[in-house]
């Protein structure tokens, strides 16, 4: 008999690799790492972040915008179309196809959509009375 139980220690890194490995065994990986890390911020004249990306490129050269923001204070100025900038000069750099992200509609979608971001999907009810909106871009 099975039985569901609790991860611990080094378990989920067990079941990421798993996953990971069967993936590669469909679609052979594009790139020499399989997951890299892409952290950016923008800080203020005494070091302070008021703006900021976190993404990851994955095993085929897509880029999964995770988080971008920008405080409060510094919202219309620029930042996050600046941040943005970045983060797809570096995929091109990278030869990346794409870059995906997702965004609620008391968030950023019309942002995305004006840089040239396409909408492939709503999960409604996401929190309950909003909406969770999927967004991508194509590179080449």
């Amino acid at each position: 008999m099975y039985k569901i139980v609790d991860c611990v220690e080094n378990d989920a890194d067990y079941i990421v690799d798993k996953l990971v490995e069967y993936n590669k065994s469909q679609v052979p990986k594009s790139q020499e790492k399989d997951f890299v890390d892409i952290e950016k911020k923008i800080v203020d004249e005494e070091g302070n972040i008021i703006a900021g990306y976190l993404a990851v490129m994955y095993c085929w050269k897509v880029i999964y915008l995770d988080i971008l923001w920008v405080d409060e204070r510094y919202r219309r100025s620029g930042l996050g179309s600046q941040l943005l900038k970045n983060l797809e000069e570096l995929a091109k750099a990278e030869e990346c196809t794409l870059i995906h992200l997702d965004t609620f509609d008391f968030q950023a979608k019309d942002f995305y959509i004006r840089h040239g971001y396409e909408l492939f999907g709503t999960l409604e009810d996401c929190p309950k009375g909003h909406c969770r909106y999927y967004l991508k871009k194509k590179l080449n």
